[in-house]
């Protein structure tokens, strides 16, 4: 499967990070969170790093068309996502209701990924 299109949930450190490395490889990325402040502040990262990265000639495009490769957005906005990695707080709950979304509104043939340290991926699974 070539995947072209990945949904972020989580714009903390790892969630942003996650969705930079993504954007500069080429894919087109939305980020998600519970409140729009967290994206905007996720996003706010994201420019900065690149502009850090371009300032070194790290990158081998212009930071303004990889950051243009994402967007923030809802749970709706990123239904057409082939791909989605969930790096939202390390709650088992929670992380479980955001694959339960992400589940109700991406395709049958999307992979959804989890950014875990301390819950076993066995149980996530589950």
């Amino acid at each position: 499967m070539d995947v072209s299109r990945l949904a972020v949930v989580g714009a903390g450190q790892m969630g942003a990070g996650i969705a930079q490395v993504a954007a500069q490889a080429g894919l087109s990325v939305v980020l998600v969170d519970v409140q729009q402040a967290f994206i905007d502040k996720g996003l706010a990262g994201i420019k900065s790093q690149l502009e850090k990265a371009s300032a070194k000639g790290k990158l081998k495009e212009d930071a303004a068309v990889i950051f243009a490769r994402v967007r923030g957005g809802s749970a709706q906005d990123a239904r057409d996502a082939q791909f989605a990695v969930e790096a939202v707080t390390e709650n088992e709950v929670v992380k479980k209701k955001v694959f339960a979304d992400l589940a109700a509104s991406l395709s049958d043939t999307a992979i959804l990924a989890t950014n875990t340290s301390s819950i076993p991926i066995t149980r996530m699974a589950a």
